[in-house]
């Protein structure tokens, strides 16, 4: 019963605009089936960890719908972020309500958005990642079997020696920033290196040590929040100091500072739909690659995703484009530009047009 996970289900998904709104960000919606990602996600790791031992950490104008998606979690398991600071702090500020808690837990973190195809390997993956935090003084990572060389993403480089039993796990090498093309060609043909998932596990107490270690400001501010949890001080003090927390990921701040380090090899179906081409590719094709989500018509349109809420999209000639219709926005952009197109939102906000965001 000292296992725990936290979903870490902030941000506003600007890569999903317009389909994605501050109001309701991607996290929180059925962008693949009938339940949210974040629905998904919960459900993902039921046979891992009891409800009341997992933990939600959301923004605050979102605390009530990530609570409204899963009303069978206790209240006090959602945690609202006053302002997004990246992940180091989000896991550290679920960390100390843990520690709080049961200082002897162990934690699973993972993101609320991805896409897992493959429930029971990721299951057995995740029981190895706990069960290696549990008895060892080490922080895990899942590391994902690459299928492509993929730019988008960070590796993890792995030793060549795994330890027993299966899925196989190995001791960390190095993490790796984003990689250009042909690094990531050689990547994927060295058979070392895999996808970094920005999922992991380790000791409550642990990634709350290695963060005094290596983010001594982000410590100090944990610890003044930690003094309040429980009194009538609480959410002002969290108020006053989580905002001021420096924002940087537990990637770059705490992973790839530390030398104590295992990784789990994950092969369960695995994208961080980072973007409208990723999710592109979780749909079926029609003959020409092209992707219709609802109402579309297309004479010699290849390679496209349309994307529609209930107007017809009706395409000639074109190829190689993301074209979503949602409410009140239609945005096209070019598929090997997807990623940039949080750059729309932002020059959305400098002309002061907040109301299609």
């Amino acid at each position: 019963m000292n296992r725990y996970a936290v979903i870490m289900a902030g941000g506003i998904g600007e890569r999903f605009w317009p389909r994605s709104r501050q109001n309701l960000p991607k996290q929180f919606l059925p962008l693949l089936g009938d339940r949210s990602l974040l629905q998904q996600s919960c459900e993902r790791i039921q046979n891992l960890v009891p409800p009341e031992n997992i933990l939600v950490v959301t923004g605050r104008e979102h605390l009530s719908l990530a609570r409204e998606q899963l009303p069978h979690l206790p209240e006090t398991n959602f945690l609202a972020e006053p302002q997004g600071r990246n992940t180091a702090p989000c896991i550290g500020l679920a960390a100390v309500y843990l520690r709080h808690r049961d200082p002897d837990g162990v934690m699973l973190v993972f993101p609320a958005d991805h896409l897992v195809q493959g429930r029971e390997d990721f299951t057995g993956c995740m029981e190895k990642a706990l069960k290696l935090a549990s008895s060892t003084d080490s922080l895990i990572a899942i590391g994902i079997i690459p299928t492509r060389p993929e730019t988008g993403y960070g590796y993890i480089e792995r030793e060549e020696e795994a330890f027993p039993g299966k899925p196989p796990a190995y001791p960390v090498r190095r993490f790796v920033e984003k990689p250009d093309y042909h690094n990531a060609v050689q990547y994927l043909h060295s058979g070392r290196y895999l996808w970094n998932s920005g999922i992991f596990a380790w000791k409550v107490g642990l990634i709350l040590e290695k963060m005094q270690k290596h983010l001594p400001d982000l410590y100090r501010g944990l610890v003044k929040i930690a003094s309040g949890i429980g009194t009538v001080e609480e959410q002002n003090i969290l108020e006053s100091i989580f905002p001021s927390l420096p924002g940087i990921s537990v990637d770059y701040g705490v992973m790839e500072k530390e030398t104590n380090l295992l990784v789990v090899q994950g092969d369960f179906g695995w994208d961080d739909l980072g973007s409208w081409s990723a999710l592109a590719e979780c749909f079926p094709k029609d003959e020409a690659q092209t992707v219709g989500v609802g109402q579309h018509v297309g004479i010699d349109t290849t390679g496209c995703l349309v994307y529609g809420e209930n107007s017809l999209i009706a395409t000639l000639g074109i190829s190689n484009l993301v074209i979503v219709q949602e409410k009140d926005v239609v945005m096209v952009c070019s598929k090997e530009r997807a990623q940039e197109v949080k750059k729309l939102v932002q020059k959305i906000k400098e002309r002061g047009m907040t109301q299609y965001l």
